[in-house]
């Protein structure tokens, strides 16, 4: 009899599980805000996918550094107009960490992406009219079913604007600053302090200006400054924030 009580009980709870929607989450902020990361964990605590928004454009700016599409700082966007078709970007799960990882046009660029040649040239790149609308239509396909998170700069106003759940990230540029200088140290790329601040200050003021999409906080969204939390304690805030958002 036991035994058909738990198989009830283990039934029922799957039926709840069957039950709660699967929301799309959006997960805007600064740039090294640890978006990413916490974005990542949350996905994976919640069994959805988590698509990294930003990746895609260090994957274009990396492309256009490698293709000579950057003459100094200028783009060549004309050029850069008519090979984006060329340009396909895709996430695998790496066996060994479960996350995912970045190709572009079939090549793991994970580590590539992230270092501070791209991160210095992603925001012209990202504010590009063109790049944006090629990019949010992939990102706008890739969560039409729900059961996403995605992080990025404009996913709770522009790609997924009646999304179900948006969470805001800020913290002051040096905090950010720092975490992004121990990350490329642990990672053994060469990094100075003050370059890593001056390249974060000058993210922010891109971002936030530019014509098209620019960074701003949802009327509707979360505001989260995780200056002062531990990875943990915003972990717990967030599925907080999921379980209120997905009832």
């Amino acid at each position: 009899m036991a035994g058909c009580a738990n198989k009830r009980i283990f039934g029922a709870v799957i039926q709840d599980m069957n039950r709660m929607k699967k929301i799309r989450i959006a997960i805007d902020g600064f740039s090294s805000c640890g978006k990413s990361t916490m974005a990542k964990s949350l996905a994976r605590a919640i069994g959805y996918t988590y698509i990294d928004s930003g990746a895609m454009y260090r994957a274009v700016t990396l492309y256009s550094m490698e293709h000579g599409i950057f003459e100094g700082d200028a783009i060549d966007t004309d050029r850069l107009c008519r090979e984006l078709a060329d340009i396909h970007i895709s996430f695998r799960i790496n066996p060994a960490t479960g996350l995912p990882e970045t190709y572009l046009n079939g090549e793991n660029v994970e580590s590539r992406i992230r270092g501070m040649e791209v991160s210095a040239k992603v925001s012209p790149i990202s504010a590009l009219g063109f790049v944006r609308e090629a990019m949010v239509e992939q990102q706008q396909r890739l969560g039409q079913e729900g059961g996403i998170v995605m992080d990025g700069r404009d996913i709770g106003t522009t790609v997924f604007p009646d999304a179900e759940l948006k969470i805001f990230v800020t913290a002051s540029p040096e905090v950010r600053a720092q975490r992004r200088y121990d990350e490329l140290k642990a990672k053994g790329m060469e990094a100075n302090f003050d370059e890593v601040l001056a390249n974060v200050k000058q993210r922010d003021y891109i971002d936030q200006h530019r014509e098209v999409s620019p960074l701003r906080k949802a009327e509707d969204a979360i505001l989260l400054d995780n200056t002062h939390l531990t990875i943990g304690q915003q972990q717990q805030w967030l599925l907080e924030r999921y379980d209120e958002a997905s009832k």
